[in-house]
């Protein structure tokens, strides 16, 4: 787990996904650890994303509309947050069975 100031969140997650191979996930987590945004690779083009915490909801994305929706969440998800914990998962099927099946990996960043 890593921490990253809130501003670089957006451009944490921008380089990650340029990177990113289908099965792996990145989350960030407000410092309570109460909210957050979790994104997962399906596929060569489309994601798997998931916000949690005021506003609840889960959508499948291509790589432009991911981005966009990203700044609007990160806005709504950390109003008041100065650091975000973020944590990188390898090998995911699904969102639902993360937490139960996937340890994170080591801190990339």
């Amino acid at each position: 787990m890593a921490k990253v100031h809130i501003s670089q969140l957006f451009h944490t997650f921008q380089q990650a996904l340029s990177v990113m191979v289908v099965g792996e996930a990145i989350e960030a987590r407000t410092f309570k650890k109460d909210r957050g945004i979790l994104v997962l690779k399906l596929d060569a083009k489309n994601f798997v994303f998931k916000q949690f915490g005021f506003d609840s909801q889960t959508l499948t994305l291509n790589n432009v509309s991911l981005l966009k929706q990203l700044k609007k969440s990160i806005i709504k998800e950390f109003p008041r947050s100065n650091m975000a914990w973020i944590v990188h998962f390898e090998g995911v099927t699904s969102l639902e069975s993360l937490t139960v099946d996937h340890h994170p990996q080591q801190c990339l960043f």
